[in-house]
């Protein structure tokens, strides 16, 4: 399990590097984003919901705000096409670094551990509870990323991974851009404690993950 729990630290420390990066040399700002998604917000609805899907979809290269970009997705394009924007951004972001990481995973894991015997029990591990991985993978930020990668570098079953990532992201929009549909400039507290509450119940449901797996461990 140590292994395991390195593995993602190696990779969400890969993924926070990305996002400090791309903020301190002003590529991708937070504030940006938001500047620009106020900007476009008059423009044609599918045009909006592309430019929404690609931001998400560019989460594995730069690391962008997925909750920002999910609730203002739900304010600026309603509900029904706020959801289908986000959940088909992050699918596609999910699946490259899904398949980046199957590509090059077995020299990635020979590099990130020396060991065979603790990729082995990695492996073993993770095929076991990657599913659960998966669905719960959004409870803290850049765990969606790493918990991709760690697919595709074992070689997780893609039909399995599509339909496990789905279950988990899914509830996910829906929560967040709806209620950025319900929310306005003048009432964005809809949003804000929605995404608390979102956020409070993904960490519980992994919180208590972790903790049966080490009791079943044991």
């Amino acid at each position: 399990m140590k292994s395991l729990v390195k593995l993602y630290l190696i990779i969400i420390g890969v993924f926070a590097l990305i996002f400090v990066l791309v903020n301190l040399t002003g590529i991708l700002s937070v504030a940006d984003i938001k500047t620009y998604l106020n900007e476009i917000k008059y423009a044609n609805p599918y045009k909006i919901a592309l430019i929404v899907t690609a931001l998400l979809a560019s989460d594995v290269f730069l690391s962008v705000p997925t909750i920002l970009i999910v609730t203002y997705a739900g304010h600026i394009l309603g509900f029904k096409l706020g959801l289908a924007a986000s959940t088909t951004g992050m699918l596609i972001s999910g699946s490259i670094a899904y398949i980046l990481c199957r590509i090059s995973g077995n020299k990635m894991l020979s590099i990130l551990i020396k060991d065979k015997k603790q990729i082995d029990e990695v492996n073993s591990i993770f095929h076991r509870l990657g599913f659960g991985m998966l669905i719960i993978a959004r409870a803290l930020p850049m765990l969606p990323e790493a918990t991709c990668c760690l697919s595709g570098m074992m070689k997780f079953n893609v039909l399995k991974f599509i339909f496990y990532y789905l279950l988990g992201t899914l509830p996910y929009a829906i929560v967040l851009t709806y209620l950025g549909s319900i929310s306005s400039a003048d009432n964005p507290y809809p949003a804000f404690i929605g995404i608390g509450i979102v956020y409070a119940i993904l960490y519980l449901l992994w919180y208590f993950k972790l903790r049966h797996t080490q009791t079943t461990k044991e």
